[in-house]
């Protein structure tokens, strides 16, 4: 039985020595801003440094997108999609 709470796991692998650091940072930060307080208690973030112009997006260990398959950065929009299914965010305010 899954427990009451159950964690999306995102890992974003970057290119430290591209620069890609801002940019992985950022769609962190635009993921938190879109989902606010509900996906902070329901997904987990890992932010991996590498090398060789890596940016990889792994969620609950599957590879969502690769820039070196792509040949280019996700959007926004393309890792929600893949991410929301997952999260089951009830957009409900709860009754006091």
């Amino acid at each position: 039985m899954a427990s009451a709470i159950d964690l999306v796991d995102l890992e974003i692998t970057y290119c430290q020595p591209c620069g890609h650091q801002p940019r992985a940072v950022e769609l962190v930060n635009q993921l938190l801003a879109e989902y606010g307080m509900p996906l902070n208690k329901k997904l987990t973030v890992a932010l991996k440094p590498a090398d060789s112009g890596i940016f990889d997006i792994v969620l609950d260990g599957q590879l969502i997108f690769s820039r070196k398959q792509e040949g280019r950065f996700p959007t926004l929009d393309e890792i929600k999609k893949q991410i929301e299914p997952k999260l089951s965010i009830p957009l409900e305010i709860p009754s006091n």
